[in-house]
């Protein structure tokens, strides 16, 4: 028991759980933000990327949890696709490790490797759970490959993976650049964030001390 607590400790300092609420909010008006604009992609899941990026997949994993856990009150439909966003943090917090979200060509592998783990996922649940159409502009499409003779994967897949790869390469894109506007007092003191603090960001640090 001292191991797991010591371990949730370790995973969830206090600086982590404030920044949870802060990345949902961010997932949150993104999503409206795209829902307005009448989007083809969703911006909801910034935030769950940014918190796996700098905090940690755990981190990650929870703010991507409680954002579709909040969106699902107003629409059932994102309850399932909760696991989309727990992968998602995961994913964010793994590549963090290894300092994907430091140079752009790493940047750029990130968004792909993210945009396949989300389509994986939500083919599968769109499949599956709501058998090719949840109401958004992409079903129609999904609907008109099955009218011509397409299986349901196929059909899904097809229309998710370029949805996906729209949404994910701009959210991860909009990290990086978050990131690199991220004081370095602040990434000091979270789990991958040093990993992010450039000698720039140190020389700015010093001259305002």
């Amino acid at each position: 028991m001292s191991r797991f607590t010591d371990y949730v400790k370790k995973e969830f300092p206090l600086l982590a759980l404030l920044l949870i609420p802060v990345c949902i909010a961010i997932n949150i008006v993104g999503f409206q933000l795209s829902q307005l604009l009448r989007l083809p992609i969703f911006l909801d899941s910034i935030g769950t990327i940014l918190a796996g990026a700098i905090g940690g997949p755990w981190i990650g994993a929870v703010t991507g949890l409680l954002t579709n856990c909040i969106n699902g009150i107003f629409n059932p439909v994102y309850f399932p696709y909760a696991l989309t966003s727990i992968g998602l943090g995961i994913t964010a917090g793994l590549l963090s490790r290894k300092g994907y979200f430091g140079k752009i060509w790493k940047v750029a592998v990130a968004a792909i490797i993210i945009s396949l783990v989300s389509t994986i996922i939500s083919g599968f649940i769109t499949a599956m759970v709501f058998g090719g159409a949840t109401g958004n502009p992409a079903s129609v499409i999904t609907a008109t490959l099955l009218a011509a003779g397409n299986n349901i994967f196929t059909s899904v897949f097809s229309v998710q993976i370029f949805q996906e790869l729209g949404d994910k390469v701009l959210s991860v894109l909009i990290v990086f650049f978050i990131i690199k506007a991220m004081p370095s007092r602040y990434l000091s003191k979270t789990k991958y964030g040093p990993l992010y603090i450039s000698e720039s960001k140190n020389k700015r640090a010093r001259a305002t001390v």
